[in-house]
């Protein structure tokens, strides 16, 4: 029973990453926007079928910038100092768990963006990589330990996640497979910070 166990509980915490480089490895050899495959066929379909092309639609375009930006960096890193620097000992370890999740979630995207070196929807020159989406990364990362803190919210958090990412394809930023992987990676990277959590808030920081 005990050997039973450890199995389960190596398997646990091996499960996320094996995801990740999973999919790191699908998005190096098979999801590049310029090659004519059936998934970038499939990418740019979704895309056209999302993108809001000008003349934009008012108001629906300002709400979607609105809900993009909930998945910026800048923001989640403002309310995890917040709450950890003002909040109660529950909230403080929110803080520590969401900073935990949203630096892990960003160094992985950033570097699969310089690995995948994938051009924008819309841009001729390759400048910020779109492979995967930070935004949804950051999102999802979010979601995750939020929806673990507090389970009843669970779904209306995650939903929320998901309009993020859908705000990036709908506002012409990303392909829905940079959205994709990006969740994959925000969700991945928010379970291992939550298992890990016990070693994590001892830190100070």
């Amino acid at each position: 029973m005990q050997h039973r166990c450890a199995s389960y509980g190596f398997a646990k915490y091996l499960k996320p990453w094996f995801i990740i480089c999973l999919l790191m490895l699908c998005c190096a050899t098979g999801l590049d926007a310029d090659a004519e495959t059936f998934l970038s066929r499939w990418d740019r379909t979704l895309f056209d079928r999302t993108y809001d092309a000008p003349p934009r639609r008012e108001p629906t375009w300002t709400i979607m910038e609105g809900i993009s930006d909930l998945g910026d960096y800048r923001g989640v890193m403002g309310v995890s100092i917040l709450l950890m620097a003002y909040g109660n000992e529950s909230h403080r370890e929110t803080g520590k768990l969401l900073s935990s999740a949203y630096m892990g979630a960003g160094i992985l995207t950033f570097g699969m963006k310089r690995l995948i070196r994938r051009k924008r929807p819309l841009d001729e020159m390759l400048g910020n990589p779109a492979m995967p989406s930070g935004h949804a990364s950051i999102a999802f990362s979010v979601a995750t330990i939020l929806g673990y803190q507090y389970p009843k919210w669970r779904i209306p958090i995650y939903l929320g996640a998901g309009l993020v990412g859908f705000s990036r394809v709908y506002l012409g930023r990303h392909y829905p497979s940079d959205v994709v992987v990006g969740a994959a990676i925000g969700t991945a990277t928010g379970i291992l910070v939550w298992h890990n959590r016990v070693t994590l808030l001892q830190w100070e920081f």
